[in-house]
């Protein structure tokens, strides 16, 4: 029974989460989500307290895979130089994942919500990007003379720049400021060894 309850609110948040993403926020109600996901308002109702209830436990579930799959690109990376690959690449899947109209809605009205998944670029990101330079110094794939603190900016505002409503309006545009922005911090990360690495993998 526990199994079955499990599993109704796994597809409700599953099928939510695609829906909220896809057509925003503001445009779906809890009948919606009920008809897509095949079951009653009641049952939706007994799982979240309410829309916002819903949102909130989506977005936690969708920060805790983001993390975790961060630290999956972590360990099956063999250097740093493919690590900050495979980050971009996963990056451009996560915005894409993400439409012009959910990114309005949730500013505009779950801000408590949106400042909530902000914070993912200060407690998620920088500290993998300062993981990853550290890493790649040791590795002598990074030049020792780099400061991080000094980078950090940099790498947060391109992040941010790219993440909203305005930029994932043309998602190809996104993706290309992104690979230009992946490849520009390579460059300024890597020695001579990580060039080398670079070009052997055809990064």
């Amino acid at each position: 029974m526990e199994t079955a309850s499990y599993s109704k609110k796994y597809i409700i948040l599953e099928k939510a989460s695609l829906m909220f993403t896809k057509y925003g926020t503001q445009s779906l109600s809890m009948d919606d989500i009920a008809n897509e996901c095949g079951v009653s308002k009641r049952t939706v109702y007994k799982y979240f307290q309410n829309k916002a209830d819903l949102i909130n436990q989506i977005f936690g579930i969708r920060i805790t895979r983001f993390s975790e799959n961060l630290g999956d690109i972590t360990m099956k990376s063999e250097n740093a130089v493919v690590e900050l690959h495979w980050f971009f690449k996963y990056y451009k899947e996560v915005i894409s994942s993400y439409s012009p109209t959910f990114i309005r809605d949730f500013k505009r009205y779950h801000l408590q919500f949106f400042l909530k998944y902000s914070k993912v670029n200060n407690e998620i990101i920088l500290p993998f990007f300062f993981k990853n330079i550290e890493r790649g110094q040791l590795e002598g794939l990074y030049k020792e003379e780099l400061d991080r603190e000094e980078l950090s900016p940099s790498i947060m505002n391109m992040l941010g720049y790219i993440f909203n409503d305005d930029s994932l309006t043309n998602i190809e545009n996104a993706h290309g400021t992104l690979d230009f922005f992946g490849k520009l911090l390579m460059h300024r990360l890597v020695t001579v060894e990580g060039l080398d690495e670079l070009n052997s993998q055809n990064l």
